[in-house]
This record gives structure tokens, C-alpha cells and sequence, in this order.
């Protein structure tokens, strides 16, 4: 706890913050629209800093043209109180996620030898390897 109240939340020390775009205005619905200043759009459910590097929310959506899209910005606790328009919002862009190891037998790994069912015998005979159906008999029943 702060003097001034609750301590800042800061991004990860290691992390670079990327610039977002600048607050519009607040929706009626409490959130925030900012205008999107990147040619690509960050991911959604990213973390949006002010200028001053506090959090004010999570990206919830991206709207609008492709040439001139808007971000929708739903706001925490901070971010309902930033009422300033032209505000320079930031984004902590995901770091990159390793991928998964792979254990035990996964599909299309060819079984060991000696292990599991063991294989039956070929059949033998006229019509091996395909099924037939039975004939079916001509005449009465009996």
C-alpha cells in the first residue's frame, strides 16, 4: 500500500510496452473506445496501460473499418475514473508461448514390437481379406 492509496501496478520489468492509440471517449456502457494507431492489431485480453504506465483495463474487442479500426477497452477500477480524451494508450504485447511437449504415444507413432494386442493370423482360404455376405437361399422357409 502506497501513500497515496494502493500501489501501482506496473507491466513486467522485462516486458516492452507497444503503443495502442488514443482514448476517444467512454462508452455508455462504461467501456473505453480508443483509436488504434498500430497497422496490426494486438491479440485480444491484453492488458492497456496509460501513460503513465498504470493499468486501466483489458482489450475486450476491435470494431470498426479495416483502414481505421477502434479498440474496445473494458475497464478496471482506474480505468473508470480516466475521464481525459487523447490519452496515448499502451499494450504489453503476450510473450510467445513454447510449444508443448509431447509425452507418452501420441497418434501416429507406430507401436513397439512385442507390445500390446498381438496381430491375428491372415485368413486363408477363397475370398481372404474381404468380407462377404451371406447368400441368401432361394425358395421356402422351412
Amino acid at each position: 500500500m502506497g501513500i497515496n492509496g494502493p500501489a501501482p501496478i506496473a507491466p513486467r520489468a522485462h516486458a516492452m510496452v507497444r503503443r495502442l492509440g488514443v482514448l476517444l471517449h467512454k462508452a455508455r456502457n462504461g467501456y473505453l473506445v480508443a483509436r488504434l494507431e498500430t497497422d496490426k492489431p494486438p491479440p485480444l485480453g491484453v492488458k492497456v496501460y496509460d501513460s503513465s504506465l498504470q493499468e486501466i483495463g483489458v482489450l475486450l474487442d476491435v470494431i470498426g473499418p479495416v483502414e481505421q479500426p477502434y479498440a474496445v477497452i473494458k475497464p478496471n477500477e482506474r480505468g473508470e475514473k480516466l475521464d481525459k480524451k487523447g490519452v496515448t494508450l499502451y499494450y504489453e504485447p503476450p510473450r510467445p508461448r513454447r510449444p508443448r511437449r509431447r509425452r507418452g504415444r501420441g497418434a501416429g507413432r507406430r507401436p513397439r514390437q512385442g507390445r500390446g494386442r498381438p496381430t491375428p493370423p491372415p485368413r486363408q482360404g477363397r475370398g481372404a481379406g474381404r468380407r462377404r455376405k451371406p447368400v441368401r437361399q432361394r425358395g421356402r422357409r422351412k
